[in-house]
């Protein structure tokens, strides 16, 4: 089983959205961190990497560090590296973090979609039941509505 933001490519899968999530830009409370915290060159095909991007372009800001993992991202954030992009979810929850700009349409990565993939077997349905209802129950903490 797996909790993926975009179905697999390929694959003999059952498939089922779980739910939506929303994503904005974070830095440690208080620091100054102008530059950016994004994806590896292998990752700049994902949404949030292509954001930043034409963020660094726009502002001249540079880039802090480049990392392969959204937890990597949060880490370093949280240190005062630099602003990234984060699910609201993640960041909202954190202490030490703080939004810099509201969930909007111009938002990185507004919504997102997040999909449980798994091979077609009976005994998985009472788990994917029980997911749904979890993502049904968290549906505004999801959304970034605070």
């Amino acid at each position: 089983m797996a909790l993926r933001h975009e179905p697999p490519d390929s694959g003999d899968f059952y498939i089922a959205k779980a739910g939506t999530f929303a994503c904005s830009v974070y830095r440690r409370r208080g620091a100054d961190a102008a530059a950016w915290v994004t994806y590896t060159d292998e990752q700049a095909h994902y949404a949030p990497a292509r954001w930043v991007q034409r963020q660094v372009e726009e502002t001249g800001k540079p880039v802090a560090l480049r990392a392969s993992s959204m937890l990597m991202h949060l880490e370093a954030i949280r240190a005062g590296t630099g602003r990234g992009v984060l699910p609201c979810y993640v960041g909202d929850g954190h202490p030490l973090l703080e939004r810099l700009m509201p969930r909007s349409p111009s938002s990185p990565q507004n919504t997102g979609s997040s999909s449980i993939a798994i091979c077609a077997a009976p005994p998985a349905c009472a788990v994917i039941d029980w997911m749904k209802v979890l993502f049904a129950e968290q549906r505004d903490v999801l959304a970034g509505n605070r």
